[in-house]
Order: structure tokens, then C-alpha cells, then sequence
């Protein structure tokens, strides 16, 4: 019995966790430039285009303030992945 197709899919699926990861890694660089305290990638969840930032009020507020320089940024870094918002 082939199960090669398994393998494809198992493949691909590991290529795509790694994809996101480096979003992550990249998001939470940039962030990091902007403010004035480190972000951790736990605290960033992407969902579509969009980021949402988990922390306290003055970490968000924070963000929210550098939030065009934030999205300049990551627009010249990955130009494949559009962000539009940061909430």
C-alpha cells in the first residue's frame, strides 16, 4: 500500500507551520523597534490580516500609538502578507 500522499500532506502542512512561525518571529521584531519594551510572539495573534496584540493596556496602547510606522514596516518586510490593522 503507497502511503506517499500521506507524506505530501504531512509535508505541506509542516512547511505552512513553519510560514506562520516566521510571521510571528517578524511581527514581534518590529514591534519590539517601535516600542519600548520587548513583545513576546505569544502575545501576537494573526488572524486574515489583521494582528491583535495581548498584554496589558500600556503595551497595547503603546503599539496603537506606533501603529502606522508598525504596518510601513511590516509592509516592506513581507511584502507577501498584507497587514491592514493592529488591534
Amino acid at each position: 500500500m503507497d502511503y506517499n500522499h500521506i507524506g505530501n500532506f504531512f509535508e505541506k502542512l509542516k512547511q505552512t507551520l513553519f510560514k506562520n512561525e516566521e510571521y510571528y518571529d517578524v511581527v514581534s521584531a518590529t514591534i519590539t523597534n517601535h516600542i519600548a519594551s520587548p513583545i513576546d510572539t505569544k502575545s501576537i495573534k494573526i488572524k486574515g490580516s489583521v494582528i491583535y496584540i495581548q498584554g496589558s493596556p500600556i503595551l497595547r496602547n503603546e503599539v496603537l500609538i506606533h501603529k502606522t510606522g508598525i504596518l510601513n514596516d511590516l509592509g516592506a518586510m513581507l511584502p507577501s502578507k498584507k497587514f491592514i490593522d493592529i488591534r
